[in-house]
C-alpha cells in the first residue's frame, strides 16, 4: 500500500497526523526509541487516550536534530 493510501481516512480524506504505530514506521524506531524521542522534545499531541503525531512537526523536528 503506497504511504499517501496508509493515511487517508475511510473518506479519502488526508489525516495530518500520524498514529504511535505509523510514527514508528515513518521513523524506523522501536516503540522504546519513540518514548526516548518524545523525553527529548519530539512533540506530540493527546486525543482522547490515544497520543498522535504532526506530520509537519515530525518533518521539521528530524531537520532541527
Amino acid at each position: 500500500m503506497a504511504e499517501e493510501e496508509k493515511t487517508k481516512s475511510p473518506r479519502g480524506v488526508e489525516r495530518i497526523f500520524l498514529t504511535f504505530q505509523e510514527t514508528q514506521e515513518f521513523l524506523g524506531v522501536s516503540h522504546q526509541t519513540l518514548y526516548k524521542l518524545m523525553q527529548q522534545g519530539l512533540p506530540s499531541h493527546k486525543i482522547g487516550k490515544k497520543r498522535v503525531f504532526l506530520k509537519d512537526d515530525l518533518i521539521q523536528w528530524i531537520k532541527e536534530h
